[in-house]
């Protein structure tokens, strides 16, 4: 519960939207906002809003060429709320002077041209926005769509079967018989770059969804009751046939597909003198790459992110993950470039 404090400094905030909260009022009131339904809705007025449409943010360019989010105040997006608002709606978090901000699921027979052309901006493909966006805003993204999501696919309880009530925050769905509660999951991925140190080599791997020329590191979802070590070393097994040892963490990223993942970001060491034996039905290639050879498959999708979406690429000019992927995070590490 807020203290009397902590509400009026927040309420003098949310009005006049010009003083920075701490950071733990901020997270107090993200709480308070998550926990209770009418204070939630008392703040829907004050609230900025982020539009999705069939999965796709609604962003734009600055005067410098930052691409970035479009936030639109609660009388713009006003007729854009249906009866069934509380179902396509849900909070992000809060601005640094303590606005509230909410994602917005527009429904499909919304035209989407006209909201384009008044704001200057697009609905843009998710794959693609993560990777124009800065990490702050990526997760951001990230973390709007998979709440959508799971307020799309959450409407019966798993025990008894009965419908579901969800809150509008996104936070929580509650049975009204059986009283179960229910929480957005997310389901862990460890992804890791394995180096050899004998050969200073870097090991990457080719799915064929990939688009033409794109290398990337191996991942894969944590098995019940898997450590993380135990993950990465099994898919190093599976994937492309070779022990690791000297596994350590680096960082983490939420990743919105397919319904919501963190992908937990390591290194490891494979034992010395393997080659790898790719698994024929994930994978297309794996294969050891020079340092060299590492440097310019960083430089080149730097230069060029829109490899990344394209068909046409050239295969043999290798390149990897873009900006925004902790793929390409972990390849930069390993080049003691990031």
């Amino acid at each position: 519960m807020l203290t009397r404090c902590l509400r009026n400094i927040i309420s003098s905030n949310l009005r006049h939207s010009t003083r920075q909260l701490s950071y733990v009022s901020r997270i107090r009131l993200l709480q308070r906002l998550k926990e209770d339904t009418g204070f939630c809705k008392e703040q829907l007025g004050a609230g900025q809003f982020l539009l999705y449409s069939k999965g796709k943010p609604l962003l734009g360019r600055s005067t410098s060429g930052e691409t970035s989010p479009i936030w639109l105040n609660h009388t713009s997006v006003g007729e854009l709320m249906d009866q069934n608002f509380e179902l396509n709606c849900a909070v992000l978090g809060l601005s640094e002077t303590g606005v509230p901000q909410f994602v917005l699921n527009i429904g499909e027979t919304v035209g989407t041209s006209s909201l384009e052309q008044e704001n200057k901006g697009r609905f843009t493909d998710l794959r693609v926005g993560l990777f124009l966006v800065d990490s702050p805003t990526a997760h951001t993204l990230s973390r709007g769509w998979s709440l959508l999501l799971w307020k799309k696919n959450t409407k019966f309880c798993t025990k008894c079967g009965n419908p579901l009530v969800l809150n509008l925050s996104g936070s929580q769905a509650s049975c009204p018989v059986c009283f179960s509660v229910y929480y957005p999951s997310t389901s862990p991925v460890g992804i890791v770059s394995i180096c050899d140190p004998s050969r200073d080599s870097l090991l990457l791997i080719r799915q064929p969804r990939y688009p033409p020329g794109m290398y990337s590191c191996i991942a894969g979802f944590l098995d019940a009751g898997e450590t993380l070590e135990d993950c990465v070393r099994r898919e190093a097994a599976e994937e492309v046939g070779i022990e690791v040892h000297k596994v350590s963490y680096l960082s983490s990223q939420h990743w919105p597909f397919p319904a919501g993942s963190l992908m937990i970001g390591c290194q490891a060491e494979a034992l010395p003198g393997q080659e790898p034996d790719p698994c024929k039905v994930e994978l297309e290639d794996a294969r050891w790459f020079t340092r060299n050879q590492v440097q310019e498959a960083f430089d080149r999708i730097k230069e060029n992110p829109g490899l990344r979406t394209r068909k046409d690429n050239d295969p043999e000019k290798i390149f990897l993950a873009p900006r925004g992927a902790i793929a390409n995070f972990l390849a930069g590490r390993w080049l003691n470039i990031l």
